[in-house]
C-alpha cells in the first residue's frame, strides 16, 4: 500500500497565531499554504509588548486564567524546540513582573491579588515601601507596595515571528502575500477557497486572520463578531542610566526591557473601528503613566509609536476550533491581548484536533459558536 498524501491545509493569517499553527502542522508533514494581506507579522503582532503574564491578565477562576496558566507551562519547551529548528535569534526571557502601587487604592488591588496567589500556591514576593526600590531601582519613589511574580516573562514578538516563519518554511509550508482570502466553503471532504480570481482546494483550512476574520465569509455561516481593539506602543530608547531589569507595571501602563536599551510601554485600549492611526492623546497618556511610574523614562528618546488592532470577542475569549457545521474549517482567532501568551497552547490543539481528531477539553470553552447564540 503506497503512502498517504499529506493533508493540505490553508491557514489565514501569518500573525504570530497563524505563523505558529503553520510550523506545528508542517512539523508533523502536514502540507501548509498561508496567505495573508500583509507580510507575516505585520498586524497585531508587530505592536506587541510579548508580555507573558498570565496572573496578571486573568482573573481567578476564569476560563482565561486557566488557558494562559496551561499555555505559559508549553512556552520553555517550545522555545527551545524552535530555536533547535532554525538558527533565528529572538530574546525570551522569564524575569518575572513588578506590579506597582502608587495609592492606596491600588495597594489595596495588589493586597487582593496577594491573597488569592497565596491561596492559589503561586509563587510570589510582596514588597512595601523602600523594598520596592532596593528591588527595582527605576521605579518611581513614590511606590507605597509592590507585587513580584517570578514565572512571568516577555518575548520578542516580530523576532519570534520571524523564527516561526523561517521553521514553517524549512519544513516546507509556504506563504502568498498579498493575499486576501474572502470566501471558504466546505463541500463534503474538500473546503474550496477564493484566492483573488482563482479557487485552490484543501482538505482543511484555519482561520487565524485576527481582527480581519470577520471578513473571511464562511458559507452558510453567519459573521463571527471580532471587532478591533487598537493598542499604541511606545518604543523608548532608554538614556546611560540602568534599565529596568523586568516588566515593571502600573495601573495605566506596563513595561517590558528589551536587551537592546529598548523600553516598550503599552498600550493603549481604544474602540475605533480599523483606524490603525497613532495619536497625540494615545502617545501623550501612556509617556505620563510611564514617567509616573519610572520616573527615568523622562530622559529617554521616543524611537518609534507602533499600532495594532487586537481582535476582541463578547467574552474576551479566543474563538478556537472547528466549526460544528464545517468541521474541516477551524478558527483560531479573537486573542485579544494574549495572542503571544496563548501561541504555543493554540499551535498544539489546532495541530491535534486536525492531525490526531483529538478533541481537548478546553475546546469546550472556546467553541466558536458561542458567540453566536
Amino acid at each position: 500500500m503506497g503512502q498517504l498524501a499529506p493533508l493540505r491545509i490553508a491557514i489565514i493569517g501569518a500573525g504570530i497565531i497563524g505563523a505558529a499553527i503553520a510550523d506545528a502542522l508542517a512539523a508533523r508533514g502536514a502540507s501548509v499554504s498561508m496567505f495573508d494581506m500583509r507580510r507575516p507579522g505585520a498586524g497585531a503582532s508587530q505592536a506587541s509588548a510579548g508580555v507573558l503574564c498570565p496572573y496578571t491578565e486573568g482573573s481567578p477562576g476564569s476560563p482565561l486564567l486557566a488557558l494562559g496558566v496551561r499555555s505559559l507551562a508549553m512556552w520553555d519547551g517550545w522555545v527551545e524546540r524552535l530555536r533547535e529548528s532554525v538558527d533565528v535569534p529572538f530574546s525570551c526571557a522569564r524575569s518575572g513582573t513588578l506590579e506597582v502601587a502608587l495609592s492606596a487604592d491600588e495597594v489595596a488591588h495588589l493586597q487582593r491579588a496577594r491573597a488569592w496567589l497565596s491561596a492559589e500556591g503561586i509563587t510570589h514576593q510582596w514588597m512595601e515601601g523602600a523594598q520596592v526600590r532596593e528591588f527595582e531601582p527605576t521605579v518611581s519613589t513614590s511606590a507605597l507596595a509592590g507585587l513580584v511574580i517570578s514565572g512571568h516573562g516577555y518575548v520578542q514578538v516580530p523576532a519570534l515571528v520571524t523564527a516561526l516563519m523561517a521553521s514553517a518554511r524549512r519544513r516546507g509550508a509556504t506563504c502568498e502575500t498579498p493575499a486576501e482570502i474572502i470566501h471558504v466553503d466546505q463541500r463534503r471532504d474538500v473546503v474550496y477557497v477564493r484566492v483573488g480570481d482563482r479557487v485552490d482546494e484543501f482538505d482543511h483550512v484555519v482561520i487565524a486572520a485576527g481582527s480581519w476574520s470577520r471578513r473571511v465569509r464562511v458559507a452558510d455561516v453567519p459573521v463571527f463578531p471580532v471587532r478591533p481593539i487598537r493598542g499604541q506602543l511606545l518604543h523608548l530608547k532608554w538614556p546611560g542610566a540602568a534599565m529596568p531589569q523586568r516588566s515593571v507595571w502600573g495601573t495605566r501602563c506596563y513595561t517590558v526591557p528589551w536587551p537592546d536599551g529598548s523600553l516598550l510601554v503599552g498600550a493603549t485600549v481604544e474602540d475605533v473601528g480599523f483606524d490603525e492611526r497613532s495619536t497625540v492623546a494615545g502617545v501623550r497618556d501612556l509617556l505620563d503613566a510611564v514617567g509616573e511610574l519610572l520616573p527615568g523614562a523622562w530622559q529617554a528618546s521616543l524611537a518609534e509609536v507602533r499600532v495594532g488592532l487586537r481582535p476582541a470577542t463578547v467574552d474576551h475569549l479566543p474563538l478556537l476550533g472547528p466549526l460544528a457545521s464545517h468541521p474541516r474549517i477551524t478558527m483560531a482567532t479573537g486573542h485579544y491581548r494574549n495572542g503571544v501568551l496563548l501561541a504555543p497552547y493554540t499551535a498544539d490543539v489546532v495541530t491535534r484536533q486536525i492531525l490526531d481528531n483529538d478533541r481537548d477539553p478546553m475546546l469546550a470553552l472556546t467553541r466558536p459558536e458561542r458567540v453566536l447564540a
